[in-house]
């Protein structure tokens, strides 16, 4: 029996379901009425769109007192959308009506950074033996213990396991993190304020604190950042 790809087909194939997926990338779980006004459409009109999109697969809801919650389905989910975001058409992303250039510089990519910072991230825990490459997953290297201490940060301790892998960014062509690692480097991006969310879209922006820590310990210039 063949996969059934035309039920997702069908689910991405309009432009309101397709905002509400690229609004649930921030990796937050958000309400109905939060969903509609990102999309521009009506509280009833996102409903059965979040049907069509949790029938399908993409997305679940959970309920948290009074509140009806939705969210990415899963991480699976999440990478599938960034690898069709990469075939998609890019030449709006050169064009005077791109209305977020913050979201080329840094992003969330579901549970962990994306877009130009990512990438440099990426490259700097390879370069400094953080993390070495084994095919498209990451393991921890010689200074993945040290890095971490110098960082302060609760990440994955080591293991056999891979740590992270390779995720192929939409907008750069080249590869960002994902997996144990990159989740939990973001998740103390934001806690220690060294990146701030934007209202509205996925973008992150980069503090002053943000700059100075990742020159610090990635090795990153604000130059290089390109805000």
């Amino acid at each position: 029996m063949e996969p059934r790809l035309d039920i997702i087909g069908a689910a991405l194939a309009d432009a309101s379901r397709l905002c509400i997926l690229c609004e649930l990338m921030d990796g937050r779980a958000f309400t109905n009425k939060e969903l509609a006004c990102a999309a521009q459409i009506t509280a009833q009109t996102a409903t059965t769109h979040l049907k069509h999109l949790e029938q399908a697969g993409l997305t679940r809801s959970l309920r948290s007192g009074r509140h009806v919650y939705h969210q990415i389905a899963s991480e699976e989910v999440a990478q599938v959308l960034e690898t069709l975001a990469r075939l998609s058409p890019r030449d709006h992303l050169t064009r005077g009506a791109w209305q977020a250039p913050d979201m080329l510089v840094a992003r969330c990519c579901y549970n962990h950074l994306a877009g130009q910072l990512g990438v440099l991230v990426s490259q700097a825990v390879i370069a400094r033996d953080v993390l070495q490459l084994s095919g498209e997953a990451l393991f921890p290297a010689a200074d993945y213990e040290r890095f971490a201490q110098d960082l302060g940060a609760a990440l994955p301790r080591r293991s056999e396991t891979a740590m992270a892998k390779l995720c192929l960014d939409w907008t750069e062509r080249r590869f960002h993190l994902s997996g144990p690692f990159a989740t939990a480097l973001l998740a103390y991006f934001l806690q220690e304020g060294w990146l701030t969310r934007q209202q509205g879209q996925r973008a992150l922006k980069v503090t002053e604190k943000g700059y100075a820590g990742f020159e610090a310990h990635f090795g990153i210039s604000r130059a290089e950042i390109g805000e």
